[in-house]
């Protein structure tokens, strides 16, 4: 994450998103931005979908018009802006900037552990998702993404964990099954979820106890969000494809 992209369109989906994911049994959520240190690019720039209310605000009135009011009349484009607002609960954020220095990655995921401990969801916001073979942590732009041993600890410590995924340029289907696949294998997770956006795809994989309230959302989020900014998806063993199989590691 990075503040240049805060509250475009991606943003309003994930905030969306997590709203909606958290109010019906009113879930602690834990908030890990991943933040990093802004490149100059001009990506993120995606706000004009502010101008088309009609187009948009009804998936989220309350929140359309705070996102509105922060860009547009406070010109506040600090991912912080939201730790502040009452959009997403009472959540407990990790808003530290993240390097590719090993030893400050390292202290940085100790922090997370004390900060999400007794969260019912930790959601990891990394710039590009999870890690791809040819990046290692204290590598370059390692940074940009979460490590599979960091999203297993969350897991493990009892905590749901929801993770930004940007599409690589694959077929967005078999890459949505294959990566909802890898998430239950490496966690152990009886119930993953995906949440496919025009461009990024959220994975959720969940706890037992949390699977059910996670269930009734779909309806909400269909209800709300679908067909064409954000699809929900309950995912079966039987969705993987064998060819795409990846044995837990």
């Amino acid at each position: 994450m990075k503040d240049q992209y805060f509250d475009d369109v991606n943003d309003f989906r994930k905030y969306g998103l997590l709203r909606l994911l958290t109010v019906t049994d009113h879930l602690r959520l834990g908030v890990c931005w991943m933040l990093t240190d802004a490149d100059g690019r001009s990506d993120g720039k995606f706000r004009s979908y502010l101008n088309q209310p009609a187009s948009y605000r009804h998936h989220d009135p309350e929140l359309f018009d705070w996102i509105k009011r922060v860009v547009a009349e406070e010109q506040d484009y600090r991912t912080a802006r939201t730790e502040t607002s009452p959009l997403i609960g009472h959540a407990v954020f990790q808003s530290t900037i993240l390097t590719d220095d090993l030893a400050q990655r390292n202290e940085y995921f100790c922090e997370c552990a004390t900060l999400f401990a007794g969260c019912d969801l930790v959601f990891f916001d990394p710039d590009n998702g999870l890690e791809i073979k040819k990046k290692r942590p204290g590598h370059k732009n390692s940074c940009k993404f979460l490590f599979w041993d960091e999203a297993c600890k969350t897991f493990m410590s009892g905590s749901s964990v929801l993770i930004y995924q940007h599409f690589p340029r694959q077929k967005r289907d078999p890459f949505i099954a294959r990566m909802a696949e890898d998430l239950r294998l490496r966690t152990g997770a009886a119930t993953v979820f995906s949440y496919r956006t025009p461009h990024v795809l959220f994975l959720l994989a969940s706890q037992p106890n949390h699977a059910d309230g996670f269930r009734r959302q779909l309806i909400a989020i269909r209800s709300k969000w679908a067909p064409k900014e954000i699809i929900a998806t309950e995912h079966s063993a039987s969705d993987r494809d064998p060819s795409q199989h990846h044995p837990r590691r």
